[in-house]
Order: C-alpha cells, then structure tokens, then sequence
C-alpha cells in the first residue's frame, strides 16, 4: 500500500507541473465561444422570429426578421473600453405603425433600439472604436430574452444567455 502512495504522489506531481507548463500556452489561444465572423447562412427576409448578428470587413450587422406577423425587437448594446461609431439604419420605417427608431447614449457608449418587424428585415449597422474591448448585448423579442432566436455568425450560434458578451473586434480570418 505504501508504494501505491508513493505512486499518486509522483503521478499527482507530473500532473501539476505539466498543467503550469501548459497553461501559459493556452492563455495565449482564442477562447472557445462564438464566432460573430459572417452574415448567418440561414438569414433570409421572412424566415422564422429572430435576430442575425454577425461582424465582417465593414463593421458589425444587427438585423431582425419574422415571417409573417408583426413582433418588437428591443434591446440595447453597451461597448466596454471605447464607443460606438457610424451607426446607421438599415431598412428601418421612418413613420406608421412600424415605425423604428434607435437612439446613441452619452458619450458613444451604448445603443437602444426599438423595431417593429413585419415580414421584413430591420437593423443597424456601426464600427466601434479601436480601443473597444468587448460589447454586451441585451435583446428583446416581444418584451422577452430568446437566446435560441439570436443566430450569430456564419455559424448561426446561440449564445448561451442573453445578456451576452461578445469580443469587440473578432479576428477575420483569410480565405
């Protein structure tokens, strides 16, 4: 039994020394999670409720869509470390019964916004700031969180929640 010890002991401490050996190696690595890179491949105008969220050469991409009854999409989004830049709608009904609107908090740092969506597509579209670390998005459908109706990324992933974070200028990889 003592050598059944001694045996742990050696085994527990090449365990340790090669998980500190390790660890500075995937510090440096990308964290596994969403990959906001690419327009969602099953985003079309009129699919199903739900929000398309992705990045790519010219900035980040919010839109909505719903197939054929009217529903709100609300929500806002807050850069960490910087501030938003050129936001402009997409699509958007200026006046009516569906008309949308968004609006830029003080200082750059967060956007609210307010569509309703009826067989169509809404959004926005900005830049942030080079010094931006990460944004935090808090989206509504129908004065609800439905994490499994955000599709992000070429992917079309779902964040685990909703509030989620996202890396403010996610890495574009060659082709």
């Amino acid at each position: 039994m003592h050598i059944s010890l001694r045996r742990f002991a050696v085994l527990l401490t090449a365990g340790i020394l090669l998980s500190c050996a390790v660890a500075p190696a995937q510090k440096d690595r990308p964290r596994a999670g969403l990959d906001a890179i690419g327009e969602p491949r099953d985003f079309h105008r009129g699919e199903t409720v739900r929000y398309a969220l992705w990045h790519d050469q010219h900035g980040w991409h919010l839109r909505t869509t719903t197939r054929e009854k009217k529903h709100g999409f609300k929500g806002t989004i807050e850069v960490e470390g910087g501030t938003l830049e050129r936001v402009h709608s997409f699509r958007l009904e200026k006046e009516g019964r569906l008309a949308d609107h968004w609006k830029l908090g003080p200082q750059h740092r967060r956007v609210t916004f307010d569509f309703e969506t009826d067989g169509g597509i809404d959004g926005i579209n900005f830049r942030v700031s080079k010094e931006a670390k990460s944004l935090r998005f808090n989206l509504h459908i129908d004065g609800k969180h439905e994490r499994e109706r955000i599709y992000i990324g070429q992917g079309g992933q779902h964040p685990r929640n909703d509030p989620f974070t996202l890396p403010a200028h996610p890495v574009i990889r060659p082709k």
